[in-house]
């Protein structure tokens, strides 16, 4: 630990005079290893202005160094300057002929250009006397320009073969799951990534891989326990904690989210976002005065962020503030206006202190925002319903269809006909919405408890839950 602090502040001080140099048209004589430091030192913190300032610094001392080239070409492409760099490019190569690395550079830039059939001549070319270890690099630079001609599939191929060569490499590793969205090869990359892990059981980013390829499939279980392994093998791996709560969040696993979700704090500290994912873990298992306290911590960090304000509502709705609730979902509204969640929340709050004309007005701005999320329109209806407003609430419902379409809107249909005496028509709608999702049909309990002691409604459900 001594040593790297005397290193970094080493480091510190040679970018500080040379900057004061720099800017004083001064800059005095530095060896090689200084200048390669302050090229990193910039393009670490994608400064690379200044860094190709340096590297041009650098062949003015150096004029014959075909590292100082590489260095100066690396920079031009990302800054897009292709045509400069394959002008730095044909000096490098008449310098150094055999260097594989000024050939990758010269690849990837006329790849930019739109030079396909040269940079493939030239890959080719480079393929030939590329040794193993080397033709890693080849192979990624070939995916690159695979990526650049919308070729996925081959992508895949090219990053593929790069993995059978060196199965830990961390770029093709990154770029594989990439490709894998890109080509929607899921099945595929599963099958390879568990056949990597075989090889070495140890390999984090493989078993990420591994996770992501199964969320996609559908086996969420089983993708958040690969996802698990990336940290537990290497804890320094943020995204893996991240990814894997976030899975959890999806199928409702709250106390699991919570608790990799902590890990992460106890690993990386305490974080703003981290707080609000924590927040809301806590928040959907009830742990409100938990929840609430994590809230106030965040909005000490960032008093602007409407999505703290409104789990913070909804936690007051739980704890039945409604006013606090009332208060806190308007200063999530004046921060970002316009999310139908916040809307909605605002108008369940105003139905619970019984100002329903602000309940209405705050419902059709929830289905306004979001027209197409059918429980908009469910929670709307519903409201409808209890005020005893039948023809109000189908009217809500023909507006829906105009935009989604929901079992949970066919029960609600089904509802409002029963209400209005049309049991018949009520009945045939609710054999639709059972057909369709069976699993929904608690809805008309919530709505009309009464309805459970109905006879053929009874017969009606007994029977889709016997299929």
């Amino acid at each position: 630990m001594e040593q790297r602090t005397k290193r970094d502040s080493a480091l510190i001080s040679l970018v500080s005079e040379f900057e004061a140099n720099f800017e004083n048209g001064n800059v005095e004589y530095l060896n090689e290893k200084s200048f390669f430091q302050l090229i990193k030192y910039y393009e670490d913190y994608r400064e690379y202005d200044k860094a190709l300032d340096v590297a041009k610094l650098a062949l003015e001392q150096y004029r014959y160094r075909s590292d100082f080239y590489i260095s100066l070409c690396r920079l031009l492409l990302k800054l897009n300057k292709v045509n400069d760099c394959l002008l730095n490019l044909e000096i490098a190569e008449s310098i150094a002929p055999y260097e594989n690395e000024i050939i990758i550079l010269k690849v990837r830039a006329l790849a930019l250009n739109g030079d396909y059939d040269l940079a493939f001549i030239e890959l080719d070319g480079l393929k030939t006397v590329s040794l193993k270890g080397d033709l890693v690099e080849v192979l990624l630079c070939e995916a690159e320009i695979y990526a650049e001609m919308s070729s996925h599939g081959q992508m895949f191929d090219s990053l593929k073969s790069a993995l059978e060569i060196e199965n830990t490499n961390t770029e093709a590793l990154e770029k594989f799951w990439v490709a894998t969205e890109l080509s929607k090869r899921y099945i595929e990359c599963a099958q390879y990534m568990s056949t990597l892990i075989d090889k070495n059981p140890y390999n984090s980013l493989a078993w990420y891989n591994l996770g992501h390829a199964l969320s996609f499939s559908g086996e969420y279980e089983k993708a958040i326990d690969a996802i698990e392994y990336s940290f537990i093998i290497n804890p320094d791996f943020e995204e893996g904690y991240m990814e894997c709560a976030d899975l959890c969040c999806q199928i409702k696993d709250f106390g699991k989210a919570l608790k990799v979700y902590q890990e992460a704090i106890d690993y990386f500290g305490e974080d703003n976002d981290l707080l609000i994912n924590i927040s809301e873990c806590q928040m959907y298992l009830n742990k409100t005065a938990e929840c609430k306290n994590n809230l106030y911590k965040a909005i000490k960090q960032d008093p602007y962020n409407d999505e703290i304000y409104f789990f913070l509502a909804e936690c007051y709705s739980k704890e039945e503030k409604w006013y606090s609730a009332i208060n806190a979902y308007h200063k999530a509204i004046d921060i970002e206006d316009g999310s139908g969640d916040y809307y909605l929340g605002l108008a369940r709050a105003y139905v619970a202190v019984e100002d329903y004309n602000k309940a209405t007005i705050n419902f059709h701005l929830s289905v306004s925002d979001g027209p197409e999320q059918t429980h908009f329109w469910r929670e709307f209806t519903s409201f409808l319903l209890k005020l005893g407003l039948y023809e109000e609430s189908l009217q809500i419902l023909d507006e829906a269809e105009e935009y989604t379409f929901g079992a949970d809107l066919l029960y609600c249909r089904a509802m409002v006909n029963f209400f209005l005496k049309k049991k018949k028509l009520g009945l045939e709608i609710l054999e639709e919405a059972l057909l369709e999702d069976f699993s929904l049909h608690t809805i008309i309990y919530k709505l009309a408890p009464e309805l459970e002691v109905d006879k053929e409604i009874s017969s009606m459900i007994a029977y889709f839950a016997g299929e």
